[in-house]
Order: C-alpha cells, then sequence, then structure tokens
C-alpha cells in the first residue's frame, strides 16, 4: 500500500512538473506584451515605417544596412529598400528587382519572418515559437521591454532566436533581431513610426504601367 501510495505521489509530481514545464515556454507576461503590440498593429488603419536593416554574416565578417520604408495597413503591406520593392495585397506578393527589371509574382509566405513579410514580425510569436519577457533595457532615455522567441521545432527552423525590443509606453517595435543558424543574422530597426495614415488600396496591388515598360514579369504561383 505503501509503495502504491508513493507511486500516486510521483505521478502526480512528475505530472506537475511537466505542465509547469509546458506553461514556462509560453510566457504570460511576454504574450501580454505582444498581444498588445500584434492587436494595435491590426486595428490601425494605416502604418508607415521608416527602418534601417542589417545583414551581418558572422563567418564572413560582411556587414550591410540597407534603409527603407515600410507602408502596413491589416495584411496588406509595402517594402521599399534601394535595390528591391515589394508589394502584397494579402495573398499575393509582387517581388520587384529593379537591377534586374523583373517582377515575380508569388502566394504569400506565412513562414516567413523577415522584412520582407512585415505583418509576420508582429505576429510571428502566435504560431511555432515560444517566447520569455527576458527584462528590461533602455536606449536614448527610452525603456524597451526584452522578449525572446525560441522556435518549437529547432531542427526546421532556419532561426536559432529572434529578439524583439518594445517600447514599453507606446507599445510599438523597437527592433527585430533574427539570429540564423547560418551564422547570418538581420536586424530591423525603426527609426521612425508613424500611424493612422491614409492609405489608398491601389498602394498595394502592382500596376505595370507605373513601371518601367521593359521589366520583365515571372507567375511562381
Amino acid at each position: 500500500m505503501k509503495k502504491l501510495h508513493l507511486l500516486i505521489l510521483v505521478f502526480f509530481l512528475s505530472s506537475s512538473f511537466i505542465s509547469a514545464q509546458v506553461e514556462l515556454t509560453k510566457d504570460p507576461a511576454a504574450k501580454k506584451i505582444l498581444d498588445a503590440v500584434s492587436k494595435k498593429v491590426s486595428q490601425d488603419k494605416g502604418i508607415r515605417i521608416k527602418f534601417t536593416y542589417t545583414t551581418d554574416n558572422r563567418q564572413t565578417d560582411f556587414r550591410d544596412t540597407q534603409k527603407g520604408y515600410v507602408f502596413l495597413k491589416g495584411q496588406q503591406f509595402k517594402v521599399i529598400i534601394p535595390k528591391i520593392e515589394i508589394i502584397s495585397n494579402g495573398s499575393t506578393v509582387w517581388t520587384y528587382m529593379k537591377e534586374d527589371k523583373e517582377v515575380t509574382i508569388s502566394d504569400t509566405d506565412t513562414s516567413d519572418v523577415s522584412i520582407f513579410n512585415p505583418t509576420k514580425l508582429f505576429t510571428a510569436y502566435k504560431q511555432g515559437f515560444k517566447y520569455l519577457l527576458i527584462g528590461e533595457e533602455t536606449i536614448n532615455n527610452v525603456k524597451y521591454y526584452v522578449i525572446d522567441l525560441y522556435p518549437e521545432d529547432s531542427q526546421k527552423s532556419p532561426y536559432s532566436i529572434i529578439r524583439i525590443k518594445i517600447n514599453k509606453n507606446t507599445k510599438e517595435i523597437y527592433s527585430i533581431k533574427t539570429s540564423g543558424k547560418s551564422g547570418v543574422d538581420y536586424t530591423f530597426k525603426v527609426s521612425e513610426y508613424k500611424t493612422d495614415i491614409k492609405m489608398p488600396q491601389n498602394l498595394f496591388v502592382f500596376d505595370k504601367s507605373k513601371y518601367p515598360s521593359d521589366i520583365e514579369v515571372t507567375d511562381m504561383r
């Protein structure tokens, strides 16, 4: 009988420990902050972000920083950087490679956590990631939450960790850094964040007539 009681006790203790571990993989404090950011973005009628985008290859010591703009409205977006322009109406993506004079058409990649799919940057935590509020950091007298995202399936994910810094007061993203297993890191840093911007619907649809007449269009769908 004593052995039975002991086994039952061990079972419940083990179950409690496993349950606690599961709960810790998705930090409630981090989720509350991330939910606030996601909700604010989804409800805004138009967001314009001025940003810097840095590529850092840890293996070759290559580092490159570009400046650009993001226009965001719900699941629609437009990204403008020096050599690339990306437009999405929420389901279709047009990628214009300026130097190649080529436009490729594809379906939206909902798994792409990068500036090339900015809507995913604000909602990546909702699927396939664990998250933890690391603490706070002060930059230029502004306080930011620091939250780390870890892929649930580390074997399939190209990232080992994603670090997000969020303005504690405004609940706006300040920076996102993806650390790649290949040794290449990408950092998206906001330099200007404007909300409630009125944006015409045609901003999120590719209009060939507004581009050079000799561009080549390739449909990858």
